[in-house]
């Protein structure tokens, strides 16, 4: 038996998230193996814009590992647009998945 009360469900709030100390871990999408295998756990990669304003993850090469889709992708793409930098730690990869961390850098 539920408890006394006629409330009904009230589902949690969603975090906003936070342009300055916001994290998001998250697993990579579209993800090109070819550049995949040559990185490692803890390689620093660069967070930007495409041209269709979605978030991709570029090497240091300029060669784009992939994209990222999570709950906070819209609110991460209004930051970027407000001015703030963003980096992607890679935080674990077992092929053909890769997972990053984002935060700002």
């Amino acid at each position: 038996m539920s408890g006394s009360g006629g409330g009904g469900y009230v589902p949690p709030q969603s975090v906003k998230f936070d342009c300055k100390s916001g994290i998001i871990n998250t697993a990579v999408s579209s993800i090109d193996l070819d550049v995949l295998k040559n990185h490692r756990v803890g390689d620093i990669l660069e967070i930007e814009l495409s041209q269709f304003e979605t978030v991709t993850l570029s090497n240091r090469n300029g060669e784009t590992l992939g994209s990222i889709a999570h709950r906070s992708t819209a609110e991460l793409i209004e930051c970027i647009k407000n001015g703030n930098k963003y980096q992607a730690t890679i935080t674990s990869i077992s092929m053909p998945a890769c997972n990053v961390k984002i935060e700002r850098g």
